[in-house]
């Protein structure tokens, strides 16, 4: 069902339970659709499930003219450790 957001915001009560019985519910803003209210459970079943992807899956989706190597940093060759030493001869 679509609602005008002033008869959603009064009704919200009937927006919240017709979305919670599965039927997603636009709400327009001068006509023009502004948001979807829909049930915890679909928003669970369906959006959250498409945010689980790996990094793999991700540099996969990627469209084929952008070039990887400026997505990744390049590493640092400083290991964070001195490499000189001082030793003192006994004498």
């Amino acid at each position: 069902m679509t609602w005008a957001l002033q008869d959603a915001k009064s009704r919200f009560s009937a927006v919240a339970d017709d979305a919670w019985h599965g039927e997603p519910q636009v709400v327009t803003r001068r006509g023009k659709p502004l948001v979807v209210v829909i049930s915890y459970d679909l928003y669970r079943s369906k959006i959250m499930r498409q945010k689980k992807s790996n990094i793999v899956e991700a540099f996969m989706s990627c469209p084929a003219d952008v070039d990887l190597d400026d997505l990744i940093a390049p590493r640092s060759q400083d290991s964070g450790r001195t490499t000189q030493t001082n030793f003192a001869a006994e004498e």
